[in-house]
């Protein structure tokens, strides 16, 4: 997501929050998720932050009210932009899966955008808790992927889905072998949805930065190794700032 914010936005100065040493949050209590995002938003605000993507499709099922009770800036989530993705890609009478964590498939968001902006469209859910850890220790192209892989999507592939939502921010590192296990899936990654519309919802408040600016800066709550080989795999450009940053609690 951040990649594809700076891509279509680089004049823009970028402000990251990882909240590393508290992950994952697909099987956490939506009071705890609530209580994480309004935490970090809190951060972010101390920065001076003019918008807010929430890029974590757990968090945006449940925390996006939440987390708009603290501030009047723009705050996006990255749920709505999958699903219009879809709807410009398909039919209504297509079938769409959708990969997630526990969380994102049990707060049944997807369901509900679906309903709002597509009509009936048939939606195939399948929750992948393995996914996440996999990718974080470097094994999405691996044996051991294709075999949990076929384990998840082989039922959704069994009942005609055309479609593949990736609901989690992870998924894109692992669409290179989806992809190649199951072409008959048409991707739908929220990355690029989003980015345009936060281009979209800045350009409309006069708030598009037109030169200068374009510095990233990561924020974790636990440097760990893992975050210092994904903060290559997700976002390969300069980064001006790469630190621990602590959250304080949300009382």
């Amino acid at each position: 997501m951040l990649r594809e914010i700076h891509a279509r936005l680089p004049h823009e100065n970028l402000i990251y929050f990882g909240d590393t040493a508290r992950v994952p949050y697909g099987n956490k209590s939506s009071t705890t998720i609530i209580r994480y995002a309004r935490e970090i938003v809190r951060f972010l605000l101390s920065r001076d932050v003019k918008a807010i993507v929430v890029a974590c499709n757990t968090a945006s099922s449940y925390a996006l009210e939440a987390i708009r009770e603290l501030t009047d800036i723009p705050v996006l989530g990255v749920i709505d932009p999958a699903v219009r993705s879809l709807t410009q890609k398909s039919a209504t009478d297509s079938v769409a899966g959708l990969i997630a964590t526990k969380g994102t498939i049990a707060s049944l968001s997807y369901e509900a955008a679906l309903k709002r902006l597509h009509g009936e469209q048939r939606l195939l859910t399948r929750a992948c808790p393995l996914l996440v850890p996999l990718i974080e220790e470097g094994y999405a192209d691996s044996a051991v992927a294709d075999l949990i892989l076929r384990d998840y999507l082989g039922p959704l592939a069994e009942q005609g889905a055309e479609y593949l939502i990736l609901g989690c921010t992870h998924y894109p590192l692992i669409a290179r072998a989806i992809a190649r296990l199951y072409p008959q899936f048409k991707l739908i990654d929220s990355a690029e949805e989003t980015a345009a519309e936060l281009k979209a919802v800045l350009a409309q408040k006069n708030m598009l930065r037109s030169e200068d600016g374009g510095r990233v800066e990561l924020y974790v709550s636990d440097m760990t190794d893992s975050m210092r080989s994904l903060q290559q795999l997700f976002f390969q450009s300069q980064v001006d700032i790469f630190e621990v940053a602590q959250v304080g609690d949300d009382h």
